[in-house]
């Protein structure tokens, strides 16, 4: 029997659109061409279970101009029809940050906007044929989120792929786009940044990811920022997903590292991402700052399960705020201290990681620690926050 070419029909992805006008459904069928099956009409909301139910579609296409609220609703009742093998995609006019995340959270695969994203729709339905049941294998994404700049969240982003890296496959991504430094703090060349990947994302695959990272002696795997700055508008939060996205088929573990940035970027990493670790320093701005970044956390309507809090840079001694009152004022466990290691500094300007600079020093040994918080141990009942500090937080 002579091979089936791939785009022919026995081989084109079943694709079932919901909720979208007749101009939409025309855009959609010029993108796909012969790549899909589509069926004669796109059905309405309320029956695209039935539908799901009846014909078993590789991807489901769902508007979110006609009832964003109501797409949103629908996709975990089309999972759980289908499970979690069907693809399903956010179809929009625009790229609305609100809508973006919505979807995510929802189980949205991807978010594409025609006819700018045509060839991210043919990608995703391209994917959704030939890569089988990848995403359920898919690598952890964690979120390094510092409570202000200077509070060390590109230091333990390294560091904590570092302790990964020699047992699982560990990639930073460099999502501080005012001044990230992820590369420079391992002493690597940028020659691909992650401004190249958004410039080729419909050619974005684990080959190409795999082209663009930069290599640390210690296995970690880096996508950085460009080394000069870049001035244009910050990066749509649906492209931040397919990196993250890209990143997590490729690797065990993602640590995005965002700096203190509140943005699309970080809002968009923050959705996606399997744990979130707030960081801070015990001093009484970045405890405040801590605070403020948990409830816009809250406003997010993520889970409080998904976050681990860390106090950096911890020395008793000359903390200005202790355990006891981080842990009342922020409604919340520490989760993790890092010691205020001399050695941090050293190990940063030679462009190693602190357990290979000195792997006894009492720094390397926290850092190992944190690994645990990858785990999903349980996390420790929230209490309203009350003491002395309750002033500086407006109540």
């Amino acid at each position: 029997m002579p091979p089936t070419h791939p785009n022919s029909p026995a081989n084109a992805a079943s694709v079932l659109v919901v909720g979208v006008d007749a101009r939409a459904m025309g855009q959609i069928r010029e993108t796909l061409g012969t790549e899909a099956v589509l069926s004669a009409a796109p059905v309405p909301y309320e029956e695209a279970v039935a539908a799901v139910r009846r014909q078993r579609p590789d991807v489901v296409v769902t508007g979110f101009d006609a009832d964003p609220e109501e797409a949103v609703r629908l996709a975990p009742m089309l999972l759980a029809e289908a499970g979690t093998k069907v693809h399903l995609v956010a179809l929009s006019s625009g790229a609305d940050p609100d809508r973006i995340r919505a979807a995510m959270r929802a189980g949205y695969r991807e978010f594409v906007v025609l006819p700018a994203d045509a060839e991210l729709l043919r990608q995703a339905v391209h994917e959704a044929t030939w890569s089988g049941d990848r995403d359920e294998d898919a690598g952890e994404v964690v979120a390094l989120w510092g409570a202000k700049g200077g509070v060390g969240t590109t230091f333990l982003s390294v560091n904590l792929a570092g302790e990964l890296s020699p047992v699982h496959r560990a990639c930073v991504v460099d999502l501080d786009f005012a001044m990230g430094d992820v590369a420079a703090f391992l002493d690597l060349t940028v020659t691909q940044s992650i401004a190249d990947v958004f410039r080729n994302i419909g050619r974005l695959d684990e080959r190409m990811l795999a082209g663009s990272v930069a290599i640390h002696a210690s296995k970690v795997h880096v996508l950085g920022q460009p080394t000069e700055l870049d001035t244009r508008e910050e990066p749509r939060g649906d492209l931040v997903m397919r990196v993250l996205t890209a990143a997590s088929r490729s690797y065990q573990y993602v640590l995005a590292d965002l700096g203190a940035s509140l943005d699309e970027a970080s809002v968009t990493a923050v959705t996606v991402a399997d744990h979130i670790v707030v960081i801070t320093t015990p001093d009484i701005p970045s405890v405040k700052d801590a605070w403020r970044r948990l409830q816009f956390i809250d406003k997010l309507g993520l889970e409080r399960d998904r976050i681990r809090l860390v106090v950096n840079r911890w020395d008793r001694k000359t903390a200005q705020v202790s355990l006891a009152d981080i842990e009342q004022n922020l409604g919340r466990r520490v989760d993790a201290t890092v010691c205020d290691e001399r050695q941090a500094l050293r190990a940063v300007a030679e462009g190693v990681l602190l357990r290979e600079f000195d792997k006894k020093c009492e720094g390397a040994r926290d850092v190992g620690r944190l690994v645990g918080l990858l785990t999903g141990e349980e996390m420790a009942d929230d209490s309203k926050p009350t003491s002395f500090m309750s002033r500086l937080f407006g109540r």
